[in-house]
C-alpha cells in the first residue's frame, strides 16, 4: 500500500510547465524532464501488458461515469508504483506510450461547444481520431445522456484524410443525430455504453433545429501521448504533453498528466487514492479548452480556471 503521504508530498501548489511560465526550459528543467520520462517508462515496465484486443473485450461494452484530474507526474508515477498489482497496462510492439491525434467537427456558430458550456443534457463530440504509431483512424460520435453516461459510436476513416467527412461519414453521424438503430456495418463491438443511444441522448427531447453532418466542418486538432490501463471494469486514460492546434496557430498544455477514470459508478481505485489526499476531479474538456484557447471569442466561463491555471 502507498502511505498516503507519499501522495500528498508529490502535490505541487501549481500545475503550470514551468517551461511555459518561465520562459525557455532551463538545462535543469530539461533534465528534469529526462529522468521523469525515465522513471515513468521503469514503471510502466513493471506493470503486467495487456493487448489491444483484451483490452476491447475486457471494457468496451461498460457503461461508464468518467471523472478528469490534473497530477503532476511524480504523484502519478507514485501510483503507477502503488497499484502495479491491479493494473495492466496497453503494450503495442513493445511500446505503451502512444501520439494520439484528434480533430473535431464543429458547425460554424460552435453549436457542439456552446452545449457543452450551457451544460445540456443531450450533447455530442464529432471527431476523427488518428492512431499514429498503428497506422488507424476512426470517426468517432460521443454521446452524454442521462445519470452522466457516455456512449461512443465509430466507423473506420481513411488514414489519409482525417480532415474530411466522407459521405459514409456523414450518413453515419446523421444516423446518430437522429437516433436511428445501428446500421449494417456498424457492429455493436463499436459501442461504448450499453445503455443505448434513444435511453441516453433523448433525442426526442430537443425542440430545435436538427443538426446535419453537412454544417459541421474541423475546428479544432488535438495532439497527445496516450498511455492506456486497465483493471476488470475500470480503464484510466492518461494523457501527456497536450497540445491544442488550428492552422499555424498552437497552445501547449501542461506538464501535468491529464488523467480520466472509467468505472461503472466512478468509484474507481484511483479515484478512491485520490479523494483520500484530496485530490478533486477537474471539470475539463480537451475540446472545449482547446477551442477556447484558439477562438478567444467563445464563452469559456466553465474552464477559465483551469485555462489559466494549466493552459497559460
Amino acid at each position: 500500500m502507498m502511505r498516503d503521504a507519499t501522495i500528498a508530498e508529490a502535490v505541487p501548489d501549481e500545475g503550470m510547465n514551468p517551461a511555459l511560465a518561465g520562459g525557455p526550459a532551463s538545462a535543469d528543467s530539461a533534465e528534469a524532464a529526462t529522468a521523469s520520462g525515465l522513471a515513468l517508462e521503469t514503471q510502466l515496465q513493471r506493470l503486467a501488458p495487456i493487448s489491444l484486443d483484451e483490452i476491447n473485450a475486457q471494457a468496451r461494452l461498460m457503461t461508464r461515469v468518467d471523472r478528469k484530474y490534473f497530477l503532476p507526474r511524480g504523484l502519478f508515477i507514485d501510483l503507477l508504483a502503488a497499484t502495479r498489482d491491479d493494473f495492466r497496462v496497453l503494450e503495442i510492439g513493445g511500446k505503451h506510450r502512444f501520439e494520439y491525434r484528434t480533430t473535431y467537427f464543429d458547425t460554424p456558430d460552435f453549436r457542439f461547444y456552446r452545449d457543452h458550456v450551457q451544460e445540456r443534457r443531450h450533447r455530442f463530440k464529432v471527431r476523427t481520431r488518428t492512431y499514429v504509431d498503428t497506422g488507424t483512424c476512426h470517426l468517432e460520435v460521443k454521446s452524454k445522456g442521462y445519470r452522466g453516461q457516455t456512449v461512443k459510436e465509430r466507423i473506420a476513416h481513411p488514414l489519409e484524410s482525417p480532415l474530411t467527412l466522407t459521405p459514409g461519414d456523414r450518413e453515419f453521424i446523421d444516423s446518430v443525430l437522429d437516433g436511428a438503430p445501428a446500421q449494417a456495418g456498424r457492429s455493436s463491438a463499436d459501442r461504448i455504453g450499453s445503455a443505448g443511444r434513444s435511453a441516453s441522448t433523448g433525442h426526442s427531447a430537443s425542440a430545435r433545429a436538427r443538426l446535419r453532418a453537412a454544417d459541421l466542418e474541423p475546428v479544432v486538432e488535438t495532439v497527445y501521448d496516450r498511455i492506456t490501463l486497465c483493471h476488470a471494469d475500470q480503464r484510466l486514460t492518461c494523457d501527456l504533453d497536450i497540445r491544442a492546434v488550428h492552422g499555424d496557430e498552437q497552445h501547449v498544455g501542461p506538464s501535468d498528466v491529464l488523467v480520466e477514470t472509467k468505472s461503472p459508478g466512478g468509484g474507481g481505485i484511483w479515484d478512491g487514492l485520490l479523494k483520500q489526499v484530496g485530490v478533486r476531479p477537474h471539470k475539463v474538456s480537451k475540446y472545449c479548452v482547446s477551442a477556447a484557447l484558439l477562438y478567444p471569442q467563445l464563452p469559456s466561463n466553465p474552464w477559465e480556471r483551469t485555462i489559466r491555471r494549466y493552459f497559460r
